[in-house]
């Protein structure tokens, strides 16, 4: 009878931990946004745009928009994640300067492995914390 007990009370505690996690990812929207501003910042560090591609260096043969990383936000709202690019990058990340060279910074159509990876380290860490993986 004991050995019952022992496991009901388990998987009562299994239950309890499985309601959690319709909660986490909301609980774990800020976090990820955190991540993905660093993968932003990163990424804008070595030139490239979303994708991976370099960005078409300056006129001058410098590397464009070095302080970009401070013209983007990316905040959680909810379970969504915003991400914003203010201020002058905006246009060169549209491609609406002189040239027409569109330099993209934050990801438009899709999220690329990069993205998707820094979501799935916050996530699978946090997944195993509320079921109590070790």
């Amino acid at each position: 009878m004991a050995n019952n007990a022992a496991a009901f009370a388990a998987l009562d505690e299994q239950i309890r931990r499985l309601r959690a996690v319709q909660g986490l990812a909301k609980d774990a929207a800020p976090e990820v946004a955190d991540e993905l501003k660093k993968e932003l910042d990163a990424q804008i560090d070595r030139g490239q745009g979303p994708d991976g591609k370099p960005w078409a260096k300056r006129d001058d043969g410098r590397r464009p928009l070095r302080n970009a990383a401070g013209a983007v936000t990316v905040k959680a709202v909810g379970t969504v994640i915003v991400a914003r690019v203010t201020g002058h990058h905006a246009y060169h990340h549209r491609g609406q300067t002189r040239g027409n060279v569109a330099r993209p910074i934050i990801p438009t159509n899709r999220l690329t492995e990069p993205f998707t990876r820094a979501i799935k380290k916050v996530l699978d860490r946090r997944f195993a914390e509320t079921m109590g993986a070790r």
